[in-house]
């Protein structure tokens, strides 16, 4: 290798350890994991003081569980549940792609939780503790155990008050999601999934489920002792190494 040659190399190599500080830099942090059993971020395996990107997704195994904060909200995937984040305009947004997801806030920051074409959006009163579950592609439950959330599904929006619960049916579910995670305020949210039309909310007592006339699509569901949300109140900050 001649002089020359090295030379080259040399700069070129002085150039992309330049870059790539750079790069990182432009890529802010969104949260971190406070626990993790039996999870995942991406391929890797989820442990607890990782540093959550915009766009990275977490999923649990069947018995497995992470724990979460994002700003100033915390937020708990049971298991077998997958789940998005991503920074959003105005509040942080999850994106719930199966399973529960829990929440817990007790800040004045506000929340945004989408699962299929459903919104949830948290109301001014805190603390907040609830839970988002997607039970089948056409069928969510969305329960307050503590505080105001509001449940947006088509064109009807309906508000969850403490110690209440809906049975929400979106427009229409989402048959399946590309690997690729979009924010669900992105232009291109919606190409980056198919989606098939769900019907009318029907009866169906034996869910207990409170039925409301017409082509709702809600239905109250029958609650009784709420169960805690199991994300402490008060979580000590943790560092996290930065992404590799």
């Amino acid at each position: 290798m001649n002089s020359q040659t090295k030379w080259f190399l040399a700069v070129g190599l002085t150039l992309l350890a330049a870059a790539s500080p750079a790069r990182s830099a432009q890529v802010k942090a969104l949260g971190v994991i406070l626990d993790a059993q039996g999870g995942q971020i991406g391929q890797s395996a989820a442990t607890a003081g990782t540093t959550i990107f915009p766009g990275d997704i977490l999923s649990t195994d069947a018995d497995g569980d992470i724990k979460v904060r994002i700003g100033q909200t915390s937020y708990e995937l049971v298991g077998d549940t997958s789940a998005a984040f991503y920074a959003g305009k105005e509040q942080p947004i999850a994106e719930l792609r199966r399973g529960t997801i829990k929440v817990v806030d007790n800040s004045t920051e506000s929340f945004v939780i989408y699962a299929s074409d459903v919104r949830i959006v948290s109301d001014q009163p805190r603390p907040i503790q609830g839970e988002v579950s997607i039970k089948s592609p056409c069928e969510l439950e969305v329960r307050s155990n503590l505080g105001i959330m509001d449940v947006v599904a088509g064109s009807e929006k309906r508000t969850v008050d403490h110690d209440h619960a809906y049975r929400v049916v979106p427009e229409h579910s989402v048959v399946s999601t590309r690997d690729r995670a979009i924010s669900p305020e992105d232009d291109d949210y919606h190409r980056n999934h198919t989606h098939a039309a769900c019907g009318a909310l029907v009866a169906q007592n034996n869910k207990g489920v409170v039925m409301a006339v017409g082509d709702s699509h809600f239905g109250l569901l029958a609650v009784g002792v709420a169960a805690a949300v199991t994300i402490p109140i008060v979580i000590k900050a943790l560092e996290s190494p930065d992404r590799p």
